[in-house]
């Protein structure tokens, strides 16, 4: 058995050459042994014979004549047997040559084509870039039927491997222009504070996390005039390009509107009719709009289906101020927005945010939510502008604790001094 696995050992035309060997030696063996097995028992029958014939000729007296006889006979048997087992030794001779011979034959119209083969797909992508029917390959038995399903696989995987460079240039494309656009969108924002240094009689901060598309979340402040200071935040609906656009627009339409003496509630409805116009891909905008008086504090808003804004009285907590909202700007035209008054006193902070904050979420699909937005604020309340805004960030990484951001995260946070109030800040400092 140890010495079968030895021979069997090696590749397939080793295989096939010991296999049709064995085979070949097996049946001349068994020949061989029929052979002198039926000769033997042909010698025996004939000495048989021979001894019966003898008697017979003692009785008659020729006993002499007979020996001579059988003497010749046997000698005549014999010769023939001999000669008869060289025909039988140069057959068994033939016979392995022309096994081995054939052997040979077969495995090598066996083993070149699959060696041809293995050399071919072994230097794709090396020497060649495309698996092509041969001549060798075309046996007409079961290595044609591989060698045709290797050379449609190899056209199928050049059509895939085209076509994933053509996805993955397009891709680098699209990713190299969304990166742009995102920093043409993050330069379109005000993002040098103090943005005011001279006033002191407010101070505020503002922030945009954006996630990995381009989102549509914008927040803005800028001066109406010397005594009024208009703020804005705001959330696109949709992601991409186009709701960037669409937000530059937005803002540039809002500020241009406050600017030239119009109520935030007059902004919007302009804003809203003119977004209507060419809004063929239904976007549509929620967004916070108030504008302050610094010299006394009092405000004028209106939240078109934006979050709750967040407000702080002096020495106390920030609270959601929950009051009914107006529709999203860019839903239908003719919206009528209502306006509604605030005051705010000296050390009284707003915040106002998108929902990238309530709704930033961890891997177990939970929410962050308002009331851990209230808690991060109310960990320190005296916490000037940019603190309070890093304490919130903060507080939303370790919550979603690496899970991935889905939503532009934007927040500003605005305190009023007040003229005497800021004077006594600059005093205590």
């Amino acid at each position: 058995m140890k010495k079968q696995k030895s021979i069997l050992r090696g590749g397939i035309r080793q295989k096939i050459f010991s296999m049709m060997l064995i085979t070949i030696i097996l049946i001349i063996t068994a020949y061989t042994i029929v052979f002198f097995y039926q000769t033997s028992r042909v010698e025996k029958l004939v000495n048989d014979t021979y001894e019966m014939q003898r008697q017979a000729y003692k009785e008659i007296g020729l006993q002499a004549q007979y020996q001579a006889i059988q003497s010749y006979a046997m000698e005549s048997f014999k010769t023939q047997m001999f000669h008869a087992r060289n025909v039988l030794l140069i057959l068994i001779v033939i016979i392995v040559v022309a096994g081995l011979i054939s052997a040979y034959s077969i495995s090598g119209r066996i083993i070149d084509p699959l060696n041809t083969i293995t050399r071919r797909v072994a230097s794709l992508g090396i020497r060649h870039s495309k698996f092509k029917m041969e001549d060798v390959y075309r046996t007409g038995d079961e290595i044609e039927v591989l060698a045709e399903a290797f050379a449609k696989q190899s056209e199928r995987t050049l059509l895939y491997i085209d076509k994933i460079k053509r996805v993955t240039a397009e891709k680098e494309r699209i990713g190299a222009e969304l990166e742009m656009a995102s920093k043409i969108q993050a330069s379109q924002l005000p993002r040098l504070f103090p943005p005011f240094p001279d006033r002191k009689e407010f101070s505020l901060y503002a922030s945009m996390d954006p996630a990995k598309e381009v989102g549509g979340d914008f927040y803005d402040f800028f001066m109406i005039d010397d005594d009024h200071l208009g703020l804005v935040m705001a959330d696109v609906s949709g992601k991409g390009v186009p709701a960037a656009l669409l937000m530059m627009v937005t803002r540039v339409l809002i500020k241009s509107r406050l600017q030239s003496g119009s109520s935030p509630e007059e902004t919007l409805e302009s804003v809203n009719n003119q977004l209507c116009e060419s809004n063929d891909e239904d976007f549509f905008v929620t967004m916070w709009v108030g504008v302050i008086q610094i010299s006394t504090g009092k405000g004028i808003a209106v939240n078109a289906g934006h979050e709750h804004p967040a407000l702080r009285r002096a020495d106390g907590q920030y609270e959601l101020i929950i009051y009914k909202h107006a529709m999203p700007v860019g839903t239908m035209e003719g919206l009528k927005f209502r306006q509604h008054e605030f005051e705010m006193n000296p050390g009284d902070s707003l915040f106002v945010y998108t929902d990238g904050v309530p709704e930033a979420n961890n891997s177990q699909d939970e929410l962050y939510g308002t009331e851990r937005m209230l808690n991060a604020l109310n960990t320190n309340p005296d916490a000037q502008p940019e603190e309070a805004l890093s304490n919130i960030s903060k507080d939303i990484n370790r919550f979603v604790a690496g899970a991935e951001q889905f939503d532009d995260i934007t927040m500003l946070l605005f305190t009023y001094h007040g003229e005497n109030g800021k004077n006594n800040r600059n005093l205590e400092a």
